[in-house]
């Protein structure tokens, strides 16, 4: 495994082994590739560096993925132009979700005082090549995933805390209300104004 690169993070990094993996369904040209716990060990680490390209332009979050396969069913949802990974979404399953509704500035409030309790998907971390981003390809493979695990949008959860993006990005998605993943502590954080 290589270190990310600039043009790994402007046009997405090239890993071959993304040949290797079941293709799901297409966005346009893009193929929509599947890393689960059926991919050998050895692949999902080497696709692993994609999440490392991501850390680096958001190196205020930290990587979250890195190969692994664990209880909470790790799947990576990537988009491929050929060897190019240019897209990819990571999900999980959660057992604490937080109901939130938004408010003004991106900003949102809990709607009720404790978690619901229940094991469900989650959306870990988006990240897209920044010469491919505004075009759509985030909100395409979020419907392409929330397809494939066969659930509705509104009862998947989203990871905690949010990049300012990621807020712009989930808001659009759903409007009033979400789901929110994450320990006591950081949800509180998240709520604080900024």
């Amino acid at each position: 495994m290589h270190y990310p690169t600039l043009e790994d993070g402007v046009l997405g990094p090239i890993i071959p082994e993304v040949r290797k993996l079941r293709k799901i369904g297409a966005v346009g040209e893009l193929s929509a590739l599947l890393v689960d716990a059926s991919v050998p060990q050895s692949v999902r680490y080497k696709i692993a560096h994609v999440a490392m390209v991501a850390q680096r332009s958001m190196p205020e979050y930290k990587t979250g993925y890195d190969g692994t396969i664990t209880e909470d069913d790790q799947r990576l949802y990537v988009l491929a132009e050929g060897d190019r990974v240019v897209a990819f979404i990571l999900t999980a399953l959660e057992d604490r979700f937080w109901r939130l509704s938004w408010g003004v500035s991106d900003r949102f409030s809990l709607l009720d005082k404790g978690p619901l309790m229940r094991r469900g998907y989650k959306v870990g971390r988006i990240w897209v090549a920044s010469e491919r981003r505004r075009s759509g390809l985030a909100a395409q493979l979020v419907s392409l995933a929330v397809q494939h695990l066969e659930v509705v949008i509104s009862d998947v959860g989203w990871e905690l805390p949010f990049s300012s993006n990621g807020a712009v990005f989930v808001r659009q998605l759903l409007p009033t209300a979400f789901l929110g993943c994450a320990d006591p502590y950081t949800l509180y954080k998240a709520l604080q104004p900024h």
